[in-house]
């Protein structure tokens, strides 16, 4: 009885030692997985910090903004009712709060008062048992006697009952190590969950934090460490291959490709392998930190070359796959003096390098916040504008060559300010594009410009169409037809007034999509238009086999009729297919009577341009079009 009352003693102060222990080792994995979300939050890669809590194990963790909405984990009743809080925040920057259920002692599956509970109940009936079985088993007390005796500390075991003691006495301690070992793995596979990418193996963006943290330290302006991400994005990656395992093998690869390049370079240099560490931040973007590798030109040449090795093919599946890289550099420590500064100006460097014509990297210089700064803004008020409704169309006449007649325009858009200033489409457009807006623009100004064309043709103008550009991301729509039917039925548009631009870049990637959106619209009577003709890679053969019934003559050649020798035979050329494949030809841009007088002798059907107006709005090109139309009145 004393020796089961010791034993539960035992019991209870070994559970009580592991839960303390528990607790301490949850606290401090809790304190490394908060950091990590904070940076992920910081940038915000929030996929990234539902991965690291997910690795913790599904329904055990979640994290909060400061409002208490869900940003990351699951909330479940449990995990609010009883896990522990742990604030998301670094250098007094609170981002949010992390609730984590604690991890019990040896992840044990009952808590420790019913552990205590279990161990007192099974105590006393081990007590009624010992005592029910002593009674059955009375007759036999004088042999045990006899083995207590010989077992007594006087006597000793005999001999051949000592290899049976001392084998139970290995077995338990081989029992007990491995429940230690195992214990030690489980510790290290939280803490490797909470700084390893479980996709690629390499580390994430908390292991990057801790590895940026030893860079900083050991890092100076005469031996500089960089710090680049990068940013890969599919040529074309459709169909069944954006399945999640397909796009899991392709991560990995990119992974491989990264790690064989830097293992390459570290050789190069006699760096040990793993001094140049890479990472993997989000579904795209990866990371690779070079530690003192020396003055810029050099981290320009590595970084370039790790670009031409990323845009190599892949072959995946059996099929080939090539992507666009690009890259942001931030130099340490000139760039900054902890980690999140380092990132987030790699990142504003690598946005700056996307965003530049012909560019693939950018050092992080301080005119890019400027410059981030004043886009952000732009971004908001192009948002607030497309909500406003405050895009608007304005009308460049269409004027026939050989009458002198205005027989159409064309709907360009226009963004015009509360102070009555007009934003240039330069400005703006690419803005729309970066943040998807594109589509909500053209929109807007197709639906406007039906109504405005419904306007003259109810004044009796019935022989003047209207052509409105559809965009790229427009022509990916699947609602593009519906819209447009919308916008005429609303309008009160007869379908023949109005005219689709397409740019022929568009028109040859996907043909066959071209004839299934613009086939109904077709039949209808609207017309179709390809717009910025010659600029592409389109034949005779496969114009002929598109829905085409305009060729809009790109401004670039019309501009350079008198100055390159190639542009007139090339506007020529164009003329005499069209002519071939019986469409009409609208000239773009034409500004000078030299250029007229060019294109009326070769036979173009339509121009457009400053010679005869700039574009303007509603009222000015009716009242035009009165004053236009009054010699053929008179």
């Amino acid at each position: 009885m004393l020796a089961l009352i010791a034993a539960s003693a035992v019991s209870i102060l070994f559970l009580v030692s592991a839960e303390h222990a528990a607790s301490d080792r949850s606290d401090r994995i809790a304190a490394r997985v908060a950091d990590g979300i904070y940076v992920e939050l910081a940038f915000g890669n929030q996929a990234n910090a539902d991965a690291v809590l997910d690795r913790l194990s599904p329904g055990r963790a979640a994290a909060f903004d400061l409002d208490g909405n869900l940003i990351a984990g699951e909330a479940s009743p449990e995990v609010l009712q009883d896990g522990r809080r742990y604030p998301i925040a670094s250098a007094g920057d609170v981002r949010g709060e992390l609730v984590m259920l604690r991890a019990l002692p040896g992840m044990m599956v009952l808590s420790l008062p019913v552990v205590v509970g279990v161990i007192l109940l099974l105590t006393i009936i081990v007590y009624f048992f010992a005592n029910f079985l002593a009674h059955l088993v009375s007759q036999q007390s004088n042999e045990i006697t006899s083995l207590v005796s010989r077992t007594s500390l006087k006597q000793g075991l005999p001999e051949s009952e000592k290899p049976v003691l001392f084998a139970e006495f290995r077995r338990l301690r081989t029992t007990l190590v491995r429940r230690i070992q195992q214990l030690q793995r489980e510790n290290e596979r939280l803490v490797s969950a909470a700084y390893i990418d479980e996709r690629t193996g390499l580390g994430n963006g908390a292991e990057l934090t801790r590895q940026l943290t030893q860079f900083i330290s050991r890092s100076s302006f005469e031996f500089p460490s960089a710090f680049i991400q990068i940013d890969t994005e599919p040529m074309q990656l459709e169909g069944d291959h954006q399945d999640t395992a397909f796009v899991l093998e392709v991560q990995s690869a990119i992974s491989r490709r990264i790690m064989n390049f830097l293992s390459e370079q570290q050789a190069a240099y006699s760096l040990p392998d793993g001094r140049w560490p890479g990472f993997a931040l989000a579904s795209d973007d990866f990371g690779v930190l070079l530690d003192r590798v020396g003055p810029r030109n050099e981290i320009n040449r590595i970084a370039k070359s790790l670009l031409l090795r990323l845009k190599e093919p892949y072959t995946i599946g059996g099929k080939k796959v090539t992507f666009t890289a690009f890259a942001g550099v931030a130099m340490i420590p000139e760039d900054g003096q902890n980690p999140q500064d380092i990132r987030k100006r790699a990142y504003t460097a690598l946005v700056q390098a996307k965003r530049t014509e012909g560019a693939e990297m950018q050092f992080y210089s301080p005119k890019l916040d400027r410059q981030t700064a004043a886009r952000k803004r732009l971004e908001s008020e192009v948002r607030t504008a497309v909500e406003q409704s405050a895009f608007t169309p304005v009308y460049q006449p269409k004027v026939d060559l050989a009458t002198g007649r205005i027989v159409g325009a064309e709907a360009l858009a226009r963004w015009q300010l509360d102070s009555g200033r007009i934003v240039s489409p330069g400005v703006f457009i690419p803005v729309a594009e970066s943040c998807g807006l594109i589509g909500d623009i053209g929109e807007q100004i197709a639906r406007k410009a039906c109504i405005g064309a419904a306007k003259w043709a109810e004044m009796g103008y019935t022989d003047i169409s209207i052509a409105v550009n559809v965009s790229p991301r427009q022509f990916e729509n699947d609602d593009l037809g519906t819209m447009l039917i919308d916008a005429m039925t609303t309008a009160g548009l007869l379908p023949r007034l109005l005219q689709l631009e397409i740019t022929e870049s568009v028109a040859v990637t996907d043909p066959e999509r071209l004839r299934d959106v613009i086939g109904p619209l077709k039949s209808m009577g609207v017309r179709l238009a390809i717009d910025d003709f010659g600029t592409g890679h389109s034949n005779l053969a496969m114009l002929g086999r598109l829905p085409f019934d305009v060729f809009k003559i790109d401004r670039a050649f019309i501009s350079s009729l008198h100055t390159d020798k190639q542009a007139p035979a090339i506007v020529e050329m164009i003329l005499g297919m069209a002519e071939t494949l019986g469409m009409e030809t609208v000239a773009e841009g034409v500004e000078t009577d030299d250029q007229l007088q060019f294109l009326k002798r070769r036979g173009c059907d339509q121009y457009q341009g400053f010679l005869f107006s700039p574009a303007v709005g509603l009222e000015k090109f009716i009242e035009m079009v009165r004053r236009n139309r009054q010699p053929a009145a008179a």
